[in-house]
């Protein structure tokens, strides 16, 4: 596991397909798309319209196996320039296509 991934383990939990209700609230999960944040450095990543599912209840956020694959493979190719503070934007469904 990458470094730019262990401090996301405890933020966001991984599905797989037979989990149907929230971890935390026991809530219905919904498919839906999000923003997904990483912070490396003085680098942070913004993925947009990520693929997901959504607790109806609490709103906690869960991401299944390929598109967490997707995510760390989009990260392995990004070139981060060093600076101050850097923000990068990457579009998922363009990029992971």
């Amino acid at each position: 596991m990458s470094k730019l991934r262990k401090c996301e383990i405890m933020k966001y939990r991984h599905i797989s397909k037979g989990d149907v209700m929230c971890f935390f609230c026991k809530g219905k999960l919904e498919k839906g798309r999000t923003d997904y944040v990483e912070k490396h450095n003085n680098h942070v990543i913004l993925v947009r319209d990520v693929p997901c599912e959504l607790c109806e209840q609490c709103g906690e956020t869960y991401f299944n196996t390929a598109v967490m694959r997707g995510i760390e493979i989009l990260f392995r190719k990004l070139q981060l320039v060093p600076s101050e503070i850097s923000l990068t934007v990457v579009d998922y469904i363009k990029a992971v296509a």
